[in-house]
Parts: C-alpha cells; structure tokens; sequence
C-alpha cells in the first residue's frame, strides 16, 4: 500500500509545476516517509503545513461561541489550523483557521465541564505542539459516527477547492489516508473509553454496538506509535484500554453484574 502511495505522489510531482511544485515536492517526501513506517502525530501536522502551502488555499475563521462547541466532537489543534470534527444530524470535519482554544476556555463559553485536552505532540515551553480538544459527552455519545472518509475530505478540500488543485489531489488523498486511519484510532479509543464511563454513571444504558462503515475503517487502521498525554511514545490506538482507570472501571461494571447475576439467583 505504501509504497503504491509513493508512486502515486512522484507521479503527481512530475506532472505539475510552477504554483504546485513545493506542496506536491512536499507529498512526494511525505510518501517515502510513510512507505518505510507508519503514520503519526508529527504526519498529521505535516499534512496541514502542506496544505498552506498550495497557493490560493483559504480557509474559514468560524465564531467560537457555545453552539460552535456543544456540537464539536473533537478539534485537533496545531498553531493556527484546526481540524475541527462535529456531528450534528451527520458527521461533519473541516480545516479552520482559530487559534488553540484550552479545555478551561471551552468549559467556560459553555458553562460546563467536559471539554478536556489530550497532547499529541510536546512542543517548545511547555506548550503541545498539536493537540486534541474534546467534548467528552458528545464524543461519547457520538464518535461511531465517524470515519475516515470525514477525515480525508476535509483535509482534500481546501487544496480540491483552488483552481487546478484536482492535480495534486489525488496524491494527497493517498497521502491522507493512513495519518485519517491513524487519528480515526484516537478518536475510537478515546470514545470507547468515555462511553465505558458515561454506562458506569448510567449502568442500565445498553451499549451500542459501532456501525459496520466505522468499524470497518478502524480494523483498516494502520499500526502507528501514538504520543500520550505526557508527549512520550506509546502502543498503537486500539479499541481496548490499558489505562489503569479505565481497568477499574471495567472491574467496577463487573461486579455489578456479577451482584445483580446473585440478587437474580
């Protein structure tokens, strides 16, 4: 698969010129990366640079208010660009132009509590040099929704929307595709983790079970090192939690049952 993604972006590099030719250099260099090793944190953000890099790309600087948020699953946050996925009566992503907004400013526009930060990668300071911003109870409730055709589209779009973009369009398609597989496995584990929590405050829900398009994208996730929430290297994203937490949690829900199993009895 990687190395057929490879092929495609030299071919796109030798195809165009002049306007085209840094991105489509920088997909060619993003392909060989990725043809020899997995996707990451650190491809995403080279995929939003690359995007500002293609002449003519424009993108929205929507309003932050509470309605913005209470319909945001989770924003990815890196410098002025956000990967912003929401889910109203569908799943909807796009690239924006907003400057990082923290958990604590989330919660207060929205007078809540359940907007928390997760860091991809460290950055300079003390500062994530990407993060992800994410609504707990809506990404909880909703993250089967998603796929990574979401994700690939709205980051093909701000290049597929500039004249003459469709020549470099393919290329980064392939190019998206596996970093979109790589962060679709982020977006599972985190919301099959909150939604463990969310049926540990609400035992009777009955759990629901992924959608076949959404749980079909994340069996084709590709096996990727994540950054954890302290920067440092960890196992690939997978539907099971190793967090000591969530083990508890589990333990927790078991012995409930195994209570009601014994008043049934």
């Amino acid at each position: 698969m990687f190395s057929k993604l490879k092929e495609i972006a030299s071919g796109a590099a030798k195809s165009v010129g002049g306007q085209f030719a840094k991105a489509s250099s920088a997909i060619t260099d993003l392909a060989a990366s990725l043809a020899t090793r997995a996707a990451a944190a650190a491809d995403l953000g080279r995929i939003l640079d690359i995007i500002e890099m293609v002449p003519g790309v424009k993108f929205e600087r929507p309003g932050i208010d509470a309605g913005y948020l209470d319909t945001l699953l989770a924003a990815v946050q890196m410098g002025e660009l956000t990967l912003a996925i929401h889910y109203r009566k569908e799943t909807e992503a796009s690239v924006v132009r907003l400057y990082p907004l923290p958990a604590a400013a989330a919660n207060e526009l929205t007078g809540s509590n359940r907007f928390f930060a997760k860091v991809l990668i460290n950055g300079d300071d003390d500062e994530p040099a990407i993060q992800m911003l994410i609504n707990s109870e809506h990404l909880a409730n909703n993250y089967r929704h998603v796929t990574a055709d979401t994700l690939i589209n709205a980051l093909a779009f701000p290049i597929e929307n500039v004249k003459g973009g469709f020549i470099i369009a393919r290329s980064f398609r392939a190019i998206a595709r596996p970093i979109a597989g790589w962060l679709l496995g982020i977006i599972f584990d985190q919301g099959e983790r909150l939604h463990r929590r969310l049926r540990g405050d609400r035992d009777d829900d009955p759990p629901q079970p992924p959608s076949p398009q959404a749980e079909e994208q994340h069996v084709d996730t590709p096996a990727a090192s994540t950054a954890s929430d302290d920067g440092t290297s960890s196992e690939p994203p997978s539907n099971q939690s190793s967090l000591a937490d969530d083990d508890r949690l589990m333990e927790g829900e078991q012995l409930r049952q195994d209570r009601r199993s014994d008043r049934t009895v």
